[in-house]
């Protein structure tokens, strides 16, 4: 047996070389004949030629893969289904109305619209839609807006049947440059301008740490913004506004100031040498009020005799709310004598500031009561002594008061050196988005210095 295999071996050793040099083994009958070949297969004598076949793909999963909205149900369910439906209407929801007798009203038969429920329960809830909603229906489709802004969408599937899911906006993103000139208002200025209401609010929030608007500004001083607008490609609405930067020329004084985010946490706003806009305390913890006594000696309106006025008045109609001028904990809330209705805050261990003569004072305001820069504390009035409704406004250093209009007051933070580089990347972003609109005033007229120590150019 042994032989036998060795045999075997040095046989299939020699047929190796034959093998290895490319010549073909004719197939040999037991009695050794040779055996004819086989023909050979056509198919496999000719290349094989690409044919296209196209594999259908599946649908994306609903659950995870959210579509762009569409203007109508009907293109919702072609580009789900590749089918048409029909009768499409738009319906608002009536008092007393749930979706189900919606539907109904539609033209669905009942089985169809507790289907329909059954699957848009698991994306939105149903409980108590308002009154006048929305809501556009088909045959084999319809769609409606839920409380968390999303599109919500049901169709019929012809082969699973009822599906829901919500849907993505198209958004565009605009982005604005304005400038102007101030005349005598720059709230008419920036109306001149079209520029949108919140964005000016956030300009006058942002400028307002380093500016009185209502005692500052001077005629020919200049402003310029640079926004960005999400709108709503399908109804055209504008769903949001953010300033990116804000610009003002003031009597020859340069203030700039760039929106810088810290990793979604929060968002700081910073000169281009990283020096926060903010300060510790607002000079002016009302909007729109005229100041109607300064600091100093004057006449008291109502005793006559000369004395020290140690705070300003700010004159606004009754109930105009009263925001913290800084951040801290309330160490006063109440009646306080001659003050009146009375509020004192302490922001460290050096500022305090105080409030008086209010109508009343807002919800969770009490000693010992945590507080953030620009909250509402109170609403105007003319408690106490008073001749008419206004805000007496204190700043207090050390426990001694000053003048809020002339103190000098600590910026806030700094943008920490390790995140330089990147906050002046940021400001050669907006500076060129706003050198693409052939525009810019006098947003980069100072160098500052790069990591590396080299002045960064704008």
């Amino acid at each position: 047996m042994i032989r036998s295999l060795a045999r075997l071996v040095i046989l299939g050793s020699a047929l190796l070389p034959a093998v290895a040099n490319g010549a073909a083994m004719q197939p040999l009958h037991s009695d050794g004949m040779p055996l004819p070949l086989p023909k050979p297969d056509p198919a496999l004598m000719y290349p094989a030629e690409p044919v296209n076949i196209e594999i259908p793909l599946p649908r994306p999963d609903l659950a995870t893969i959210l579509p762009r909205a569409t203007r109508t149900v009907t293109e919702m369910f072609l580009q789900q289904t590749g089918k048409l439906t029909s009768d499409e209407a738009t319906y608002r929801l009536k008092s007393g109305e749930g979706l189900a007798t919606l539907l109904r009203r539609a033209g669905y038969e009942r089985a169809d619209a507790a289907a329909a429920i059954d699957a848009v329960i698991g994306r939105a809830s149903l409980r108590s839609l308002p009154v006048g909603l929305e809501i556009r229906a088909a045959r084999d489709a319809f769609a409606f807006t839920a409380r968390n802004g999303r599109d919500v969408f049901a169709i019929r599937d012809p082969e699973e049947g009822w599906l829901a899911f919500t849907a993505i906006r198209p958004l565009e993103r605009y982005l604005a440059y304005a400038q102007g000139v101030i005349d005598d208002s720059i709230y008419r200025a920036a109306s001149a301008n079209d520029i949108p209401d919140p964005a000016l609010a956030e300009y006058i929030r942002v400028m307002g740490f380093s500016v009185d608007f209502q005692r500052e500004i001077r005629r020919g001083d200049a402003f310029e913004l640079l926004y960005e607008q999400q709108i709503d490609q399908i109804t055209g609405d504008v769903i949001g506004t953010e300033l990116h930067y804000a610009g003002l020329m003031l009597s020859g004084k340069q203030l700039g100031f760039y929106r810088y985010d810290h990793d979604g946490t929060r968002v700081g706003w910073y000169d281009r040498k990283g020096n926060s806009a903010a300060r510790t305390l607002i000079r002016t913890p009302i909007s729109g009020a005229r100041l109607s006594s300064s600091f100093g000696m004057r006449r008291h309106p109502i005793s006559g005799y000369n004395s020290m006025h140690r705070g300003v008045d700010f004159a606004a109609p009754t109930g105009t709310p009263i925001i913290a001028a800084g951040s801290g904990v309330i160490t006063e809330a109440g009646w306080y004598g001659s003050y009146g209705r009375y509020i004192r805050i302490r922001h460290n261990s050096t500022y305090d500031t105080a409030y008086a003569h209010m109508s009343r004072i807002a919800r969770g305001i009490r000693p010992g009561a945590r507080i953030e820069q620009g909250q509402v504390i109170g609403y105007v009035g003319s408690t106490g002594r008073s001749t008419g409704p206004h805000l007496h406004y204190e700043i207090l250093v050390n426990n001694r008061k000053v003048n809020p209009l002339t103190v000098s007051l600590p910026t806030g933070e700094r943008i920490p050196a390790e995140l330089l580089g990147n906050f002046h990347s940021k400001v050669e972003l907006v500076e060129a988005e706003m050198l693409a609109t052939g525009n810019m005033r006098f947003a980069a007229m100072e160098l500052l210095p790069s990591e590396g120590g080299a002045p960064f150019a704008p």
